[in-house]
């Protein structure tokens, strides 16, 4: 079996006004490494993969860090914010609440997550769009973390993920509230690979043990599906498309093992598929 630490925080951030596109995914993850480099880096023209001080440095293991530990790819980053997805732009003012997922031991980062979404908030996603951190609170226990003034860190939660019990529905729907990279039909089997997939990549980086595989037999008995296309402008990369998509399938099981239906609960805290750290992938599970 594996281990894999998470806490989930949720804050409350208020808007006097604002003016947002539909996906945020790509302002919270360049908005916050812009403040966090201000803050924790000493250099006037940072040169992080010349700095000695890189393996310590926040800003380098989120932004920067080019290999996993196991592979050869960018490695999953340990703090994934995942602001809610508006599915086209939208105006007005008031909350909106961003969930945060820190992997491993990235909790003892808490001051610098509150301080870097404070920063951002005087910065603005844009320049209709400032807002201040009314709260932070603790997604397992709800208890409030952060009230605005005091930072409470005894209220942190940290759940292992390997050792959550399965949960057994025959009948269940998945609603994805953020775009996930994925094709219709998107039958259970393969949602639960895109599971597992992510899982693998963050207990490679931030846990340790091995994924085991599942067995699961199942049918779609409703889905509907929106396609997105998502840009994304960044100084390295230039602009980028992304494609994904929004809606819900209903599923029956007639045979799974407990490997399957424990991915699923843990599917429905870290998400699926690609780009975890724009906040695709997410989803809520509900009975039928």
């Amino acid at each position: 079996m594996f281990s894999l630490k998470l806490t989930k925080l949720k804050a409350r951030l208020y808007f006097p006004r604002y003016s947002l596109p539909q996906w945020l995914g790509n302002k919270f993850r360049g908005g916050f490494g812009n403040v966090l480099v201000r803050a924790i880096c000493g250099y006037t023209r940072p040169r992080c993969h010349a700095c000695a001080l890189s393996d310590e440095c926040l800003y380098y293991v989120v932004y920067e860090k080019e290999k996993q530990k196991v592979g050869k790819s960018q490695p999953p980053r340990p703090i994934v914010f995942v602001p809610p997805f508006f599915g086209k732009p939208e105006s007005g003012k008031g909350e909106i609440e961003v969930e945060i997922n820190l992997f491993g031991n990235y909790f003892v980062f808490l001051p610098h997550v509150i301080y870097g979404l404070r920063f951002l908030g005087k910065i603005g996603l844009n320049a209709e769009s400032r807002y201040e951190v009314v709260s932070i609170y603790d997604a397992f226990s709800r208890k409030k973390i952060y009230d605005g003034f005091r930072v409470n860190a005894e209220n942190l939660t940290t759940i292992d993920l390997g050792e959550l019990e399965p949960f057994w529905l025959e009948k269940f729907r998945v609603d994805f509230h953020t775009p996930v990279e994925a094709h219709a039909p998107l039958d259970a089997e393969t949602l639960l690979r895109m599971i597992r997939r992510r899982l693998i990549l963050f207990v490679n980086e931030y846990g340790n043990g091995r994924v085991p595989d599942f067995r699961i037999k199942g049918e779609i008995l409703e889905e509907d599906w929106k396609k997105h296309e998502l840009v994304h402008r960044s100084r390295r990369g230039g602009k980028r498309k992304f494609y994904g998509m929004t809606g819900f399938a209903k599923y029956k099981v007639h045979e799974a093992d407990d490997n399957a239906m424990r991915l699923f609960r843990i599917g429905e805290l870290i998400g699926a598929g690609a780009k975890a750290s724009f906040g695709f992938g997410f989803f809520r599970i509900s009975p039928i």
